[in-house]
């Protein structure tokens, strides 16, 4: 975790364009699976539009809608309400196999519960970090996760390929996921990015990220590794790190 200026994560950084353009797409041909918006969410929809406007990324406009947020903000963002930190709606088109719509209404901790361990783990720290986020700050972290193609859009429901002992090095992508954590007035803004980088690109220009992550795969409880769909693959692409970081061939 580390701190940042907020308004610098959620800052235009692909001035080619294409990343609001598949946000564009997903946004029109699958809205259904992008936004969603609690009954009491106005008021969350509202303080970010007033941030945004603050920052400079957008120009006072009529339609303050969550969707018309998303299509010019390049990270996907999830509100949280203050009373109980529960999800309030948001704009997510580059999910990591989880469903925004089934999610809503939820608190990031009911949410976790899902994931083997990590509630008793670090159930209790989310509220409390939730609490003391200060006015004008963005708290940083990473997430991580392995997938077979390096896909942003990775909603369950268009079953994406999945990761088992088939898998080769060209087809298995570390799945870093940026989260930005910045408060509002009636709660917290979530904001995520995805970058996917192939596990060839890890070995060759961060070593000691693949050697971390082959000790996490070799170390991962079996029930973890059943959530994040890598039972059958840890073997396979622990072999192809042991293979490259060696220096032998794949």
């Amino acid at each position: 975790m580390r701190r940042d200026q907020p308004s610098a994560f959620f800052d235009q950084r692909d001035l080619s364009g294409a990343l609001l353009k598949n946000r564009n797409h997903w946004l029109d041909t699958s809205p259904e699976l992008c936004l969603a918006n609690a009954t009491n969410g106005d008021q969350l929809v509202s303080d970010v539009w007033n941030l945004a406007e603050q920052w400079g990324h957008v120009e006072p406009q009529a339609d303050r809608s969550l969707e018309n947020l998303g299509r010019q903000w390049e990270a996907d963002f999830i509100l949280l309400n203050s009373a109980d930190f529960k999800m309030a709606g948001g704009c997510v088109c580059f999910p990591s196999s989880w469903n925004l719509q089934e999610s809503t209404g939820k608190s990031l901790g009911e949410v976790h519960g899902t994931v083997p361990l990590l509630t008793e783990q670090i159930g209790d720290k989310i509220d409390r970090f939730l609490h003391k986020i200060p006015d004008g700050q963005a708290f940083l972290r990473k997430n991580w996760g392995l997938t077979r193609s390096p896909h942003l859009n990775y909603h369950p429901a268009l079953k994406r390929p999945q990761m088992d002992v088939t898998v080769t090095m060209s087809d298995v992508y570390l799945r870093i996921e940026h989260q930005a954590f910045v408060r509002l007035p009636s709660g917290v803004l979530l904001g995520v990015r995805i970058e996917p980088v192939n596990l060839k690109q890890v070995i060759e220009e961060a070593p000691q990220t693949a050697r971390r992550l082959r000790v996490q795969l070799k170390t991962m409880p079996d029930e973890v590794a059943i959530y994040k769909g890598l039972d059958q693959a840890i073997p396979r692409i622990v072999e192809l790190l042991d293979q490259n970081l060696d220096g032998n061939p794949a």
